[in-house]
């Protein structure tokens, strides 16, 4: 950037010769210095540009840093004439090296550097923006994500990575189990560490689904995985209410299959135990009436979102949790389903599928928070014997990579009568299989689903002490 323009961005000729000074007094600080400043371009003046970029060439060739040495790296870079030439680059760099009294401050002299060139990086992103937002090709979503993409970038840059010892990290282990046992002991050993699924039989396997986790729940067309996905949202959604004070948290749901009004129409009657179809067709009598309007009353406390979107791809979904993460704190994020987010056509469906998993992990990582996607199974399913119709981690449709990325899958298994279970128009018998649990055992948890009402129970729920859950 020029530096006799009517607007000067801004700048601190004083804090980068600070910088490079305390650099020539006492190279110890480099390594610091380093973290902080990444790249010669974070600052203003060129010249300090090209000293900067030859001190870090000294330093990974192992050479002793000092104004003597830089002024000749700077000449075998052949940069020296954008410096003012080698007379007046030794003198200007004998100067900055006695101009700083120590170097006690160069962190501090680093940082307002670089807080000066992040907001040149906003002034041209956002000409950047400008621009794009005045090219009639564009789409509004195409500016949104490139914007929301450079915030994320430029934020990024704030923070820088450490390399820890490991005798620090064993003590930090050693506190973060301190205080879990701390926290159980509080809460009686029968709280969890994560977030409750509302089935103790199922966190019994999980402890609670923790922040960053991907959760996959797998079934085949009609096995009920949806209800099973608004029940686990209902679940946690109560359960956030009761548990904060600040009217935050609930649960974001995009559905992809369903309507938003289809959706809640199933979850209030899955609350009050009344018959879904009778419901759509008005045929509900004064007593279901009443359950209706209670379920209501219950469900309103819920903070429950719904984005009902038919066409999402994985940037408007990140776009979207981010603006509910920001503004409601929601504790978890719920996909219905995988394979139905957009993604690159030009690219192969398994490879599509991969991508889409690989970023809902992502956003599990940056938001901190669990996302639970269903996902379809394989047809292969129901072409093999009834006995071995049990699904399995390989029939998860379209991409292994679903597999590789999830935390947990879970799967959802409706025996058939010729097994001698309940399977009526009523109610049926579901093994919930824990297929993966990548920090915990594996297994099934007996469930029955209620038809008619879209609901699924524990079959035999056992209390259970959280401290004394096996760890696989």
């Amino acid at each position: 950037m020029p530096e006799d323009t009517a607007f000067i961005p801004p700048h601190s000729i004083e804090a980068e010769q600070a910088v490079l000074g305390a650099i020539f007094i006492d190279p110890g600080c480099l390594p610091e210095v380093t973290l902080i400043l990444k790249k010669p371009q974070m600052f203003w003046r060129a010249s300090h540009q090209h000293i900067y970029h030859a001190i870090q060439q000294l330093s990974a060739e192992g050479h002793e840093i000092d104004w003597v040495s830089v002024g000749e790296q700077v000449r075998k870079d052949g940069t020296i004439d954008e410096c003012g030439g080698a007379d007046a680059l030794h003198t200007y760099l004998s100067d900055i090296s006695h101009s700083v009294p120590s170097a006690y401050a160069a962190e501090r002299y680093a940082t307002i550097v670089r807080d000066r060139a992040l907001m040149r990086e906003i002034i041209l992103r956002a000409g950047d923006i400008r621009s794009m937002a005045l090219d009639e090709t564009k789409t509004p979503g195409d500016v949104i994500e490139k914007l929301e993409q450079d915030v994320f970038d430029i934020a990024a840059q704030r923070f820088h990575g450490q390399t820890h010892t490991v005798q620090a990290l064993i003590q930090q282990v050693m506190d973060q189990q301190a205080k879990m046992r701390e926290w159980r002991l509080s809460h009686d050993g029968h709280a969890l560490p994560g977030l409750s699924s509302g089935y103790s039989d199922l966190d019994a396997f999980t402890t609670g689904w923790k922040a960053g986790e991907l959760i996959v729940i797998g079934a085949r067309p009609g096995q009920g995985k949806t209800s099973l996905m608004l029940n686990l949202a209902e679940n946690i959604a109560l359960d956030v209410h009761n548990r904060r004070e600040d009217g935050k948290g609930g649960v974001l749901v995009f559905s992809l299959e369903m309507t938003a009004t289809e959706l809640v129409q199933r979850v209030i009657c899955s609350n009050a135990g009344v018959d879904l179809k009778k419901v759509k067709l008005g045929l509900y009598n004064r007593e279901e009436e009443g359950e209706l309007k209670e379920a209501t009353q219950r469900l309103a406390q819920a903070a429950i979102f719904v984005d009902d979107s038919f066409t999402l791809n994985m940037s408007e979904i990140r776009s979207k949790a981010r603006r509910m993460k920001e503004r409601h704190d929601i504790e978890c994020i719920f996909i219905d389903y995988l394979q139905l987010v957009k993604d690159n056509d030009r690219l192969d469906r398994h490879l599509q599928i991969g991508n889409i998993s690989r970023g809902l992990k992502a956003l599990a990582r940056e938001l901190d928070i669990p996302v639970i996607t269903a996902a379809q199974l394989n047809r292969g399913v129901e072409q093999r014997s009834s006995r071995e119709k049990r699904p399995m981690l390989s029939d998860l449709r379209e991409s292994g990579s679903i597999e590789q990325d999830a935390d947990q899958v879970l799967m959802i298994h409706k025996k058939e009568s010729e097994e001698g279970l309940i399977d009526t128009n009523e109610l049926a018998e579901v093994d919930l299989i824990v297929a993966k649990n990548r920090n915990g055992p594996t297994g099934d948890v007996e469930m029955l689903f209620r038809k008619r009402f879209t609901r699924f129970e524990l079959r035999q729920s056992i209390p259970t002490n959280w401290a004394s859950v096996p760890q696989g």
